[in-house]
């Protein structure tokens, strides 16, 4: 069942007039015409059965989705900058894995940095690939996602439990899958090149935790996913 972000307030009975692009998709690339579709506004799901209208296409709301796609447990990602694809993955699957809010953090050893004149173009694409990801996993919501911030500026930004994925902790780091977790958690995942020392001790004199995520060294974007997979499950298992 295909799904769109709706930008308007929608109720049982009503109409919605899909926007042009969200037409050009549904009408030109899947030729619907009478089937069902998923709508999401402001966090609530709607099923609604589309009709064509010349370019135009509406949809008939039909009713609410009882079933929240959203998980009990509010993860922050805060994830290095790395490079382009890598990071395009990571977002992708973030969206897809139930992540609430991710942080984009440049630091010391990051490979990639960002430039002032290409930030606003970058965020634009980046908030387009998290709202196809999670219409495409029937989402309620699309990820937050922050500007690019300088690593000073990250323990601040912490939400719930405080969580620094560290390749120098050491067997003696509690593991992601048994540390204790509140409602909200931020994960924080560095660049190719890791942490510096410091960076490292300035997160843990802000509060936050070492935690292992195995005894490989992963690269960046598979520790990413593989933290939100682990916290996802955590978040579902929990609430069954």
């Amino acid at each position: 069942m295909q799904q769109y972000f709706a930008d308007q307030p929608l109720e049982s009975g009503g109409t919605y007039e899909l926007t042009p692009e969200q037409a050009h998709h549904a009408g030109t690339v899947l030729r619907m015409d009478g089937e069902t579709i998923r709508l999401v506004y402001d966090g609530q799901g709607y099923f609604a059965v589309v009709h064509r209208a010349g370019r135009k296409m509406t949809a008939e709301v039909i009713g609410i989705d009882p079933v929240s796609k959203e998980l009990p447990l509010d993860i922050t990602l805060a994830m290095a900058l790395i490079r382009r694809e890598k990071l395009e993955l990571v977002l992708q699957k973030a969206a897809e894995l139930g992540v609430s809010r991710i942080i984009l953090f440049e630091s010391s050893r990051c490979v990639v940095h960002a430039r002032n004149e290409r930030i606003d173009r970058q965020l634009e694409r980046w908030r387009t690939i998290l709202q196809e990801a999670s219409e495409q996993c029937k989402r309620d919501r699309i990820p937050e996602l922050t500007g690019i911030v300088p690593f000073e500026k990250l323990a601040a930004m912490k939400r719930g439990t405080g969580l620094l994925a560290y390749e120098k902790a050491g067997l003696e780091a509690a593991r992601l899958s048994t540390v204790p977790l509140a409602e909200a958690c931020t994960v924080v995942i560095g660049p190719e090149g890791g942490f510096a020392a410091e960076e490292a001790e300035r997160l843990l004199q802000a509060g936050f935790i070492t935690v292992s995520l195995g005894r490989r060294i992963l690269r960046a974007e598979t520790a990413a996913i593989y933290a939100g997979s682990v916290l996802a499950e955590r978040a579902e298992s929990g609430a069954e």
